[in-house]
C-alpha cells in the first residue's frame, strides 16, 4: 500500500445507471476524481467549473469517460455508444446569480426535475493571516463556501428537485480539527458545512424519504491546488502531515482517488444507513472528533 498508485480509469458495476448527480468543482483534482467514479457506474453528470476557460478540462474528462464505454476490449454488458450524459455548467461560486445559472442548466440540459445526487466539492480557499484579511477573502470565502451552498439547498428543496433516497455529499477538511495559521476564516466556513450536514440529514428524509447527508473530510491530498503551492511550502506540509497517516507505515500523500471512492461509496446504495455524520478520508491522519 505505501506504493499505491490511481488506476487507469476503467468502467466499474454500473450502479448508479440511470441517475444523475451534480458534482460541483468537476474538472479537477478531487471533483473530477468524483466525477469519474460515478459517470464510469453509468451516472449522469452536471458538472460545474469557475470559469469558460475551464470548459475545455471538461471536456476532456467527457472524453474519457465516453471512450471507455466505447473501446472495443470493454465487456459487451458495459458497451455503449452514448454512455452517461456529461453536460458542464459555468458556476463561480463567489457569485450568487451562478446559482440561477446552474438550475437553468439542470432544467436545460437534462429535462427531468428529480436530482438523485449532489456532491458540493468546490470551495474558495484564502488564507489570510490573522490580522492581514481582506474584506474581499472574507465575502469571498462566506459566500463561497456557506452562501453559495445554502442558496443551491434552498432552491432544490423548494422545486422539490431531490428524488427519494438521494444522496448529499459535502467535502470538508482536517483544518477544520488540525488548524494552521491563515486557515481560519476557510475552517469556520468548512465547520458551518458540517452543522449544515447534520441539520440537513434531519430536515430532507422529512420531504425526500431515504434521502442522507454526509461529509468528508480530507486530509493532504496530492491535487493541482496543492501543486500550485511553492515546492518548499509543498514539502513542509509534507514534513508535517504525512507521519500522521496510520494506514500506511511511514505514511504517503493521499490521492484524489482516494477521496473519490469514499464519496462512491456515500453515494452508494450500501451507504443507505450511514448520515449526519463527517467521515474522514485521510489515511487516518486526523480523527473525527479526537487527535489522531
Amino acid at each position: 500500500m505505501a506504493d499505491y498508485r490511481p488506476e487507469a480509469p476503467k468502467l466499474q458495476e454500473q450502479d448508479l445507471k440511470g441517475k444523475l448527480a451534480i458534482v460541483t468543482g468537476a474538472t479537477k483534482g478531487i471533483g473530477r476524481a468524483i466525477a469519474l467514479n460515478l459517470a464510469t457506474r453509468g451516472c449522469s453528470i452536471l458538472g460545474t467549473y469557475s470559469s469558460p476557460q475551464s470548459a475545455h478540462n471538461f471536456d476532456a474528462l467527457c472524453h474519457t469517460i465516453l471512450n471507455l464505454y466505447r473501446a472495443p476490449d470493454t465487456p459487451v454488458h458495459l458497451r455503449s455508444t452514448n454512455g452517461p450524459k456529461l453536460k458542464g455548467v459555468v458556476a463561480d461560486i463567489t457569485s450568487l446569480s451562478s446559482v440561477g445559472q446552474l438550475l437553468e442548466a439542470l432544467e436545460r440540459d437534462f429535462n427531468t426535475n428529480k436530482l438523485d445526487i449532489l456532491v458540493l466539492n468546490a470551495a474558495y480557499n484564502a488564507r489570510p493571516k490573522l490580522g492581514s484579511a481582506s474584506e474581499a477573502d472574507i465575502q469571498q470565502s462566506l459566500t463561497a463556501n456557506l452562501h453559495w451552498p445554502i442558496i443551491l439547498m434552498e432552491n432544490l428543496v423548494r422545486q422539490s428537485l431531490f428524488a427519494p433516497s438521494s444522496r448529499i455529499v459535502i467535502i470538508s477538511s482536517d483544518r477544520v480539527r488540525d488548524p494552521s495559521p491563515g486557515s481560519g476564516i476557510f475552517n469556520a466556513t468548512k465547520a458551518g458545512l458540517e452543522a449544515l450536514t447534520r441539520s440537513w440529514a434531519v430536515e430532507l428524509p422529512l420531504k425526500f424519504p431515504g434521502t442522507t447527508v454526509n461529509a468528508v473530510s480530507v486530509g493532504l491530498t496530492d491535487t493541482p491546488g496543492l501543486r500550485a503551492f511553492p515546492p518548499a511550502a509543498v514539502e513542509a506540509l509534507k514534513e508535517q502531515r504525512l507521519k500522521k497517516v496510520r494506514v500506511v507505515e511511514g505514511g504517503r500523500i493521499g490521492y484524489a482517488e482516494d477521496v473519490a471512492d469514499v464519496v462512491g461509496w456515500l453515494v452508494s446504495e450500501k451507504a443507505r444507513w450511514q448520515t449526519g455524520s463527517v467521515v474522514a478520508a485521510n489515511g487516518g491522519a486526523e480523527w473525527i472528533g479526537g487527535s489522531s
